[in-house]
């Protein structure tokens, strides 16, 4: 299951990534990581983009990008 197929206010665990080093490196610096909890707010109205929360901040991601974080609801 990925990021991009939460639906609103739905919370998951990322248990990982399916990208190259570069892009995971710039996920991580925006604060995804393995094990981490992430919260989906909403999705533009095309979908192009999700806006998500980690901890105490909010991302907003291509969907494109969403669709490389593997997830899981059960944490």
């Amino acid at each position: 299951m990925t990021l991009d197929t939460l639906k609103d206010n739905e919370e998951a665990l990322i248990v990982g990534f399916e990208a190259d080093k570069q892009l995971q490196a710039r996920l991580f610096s925006f604060g995804f990581a393995k094990n981490k909890k992430v919260k989906k707010i909403r999705s533009s109205i095309a979908n192009s983009t999700i806006m998500v929360e980690l901890d105490t901040t909010c991302v907003i991601l291509r969907s494109s990008e969403a669709k490389i974080i593997q997830i899981s609801k059960e944490f």
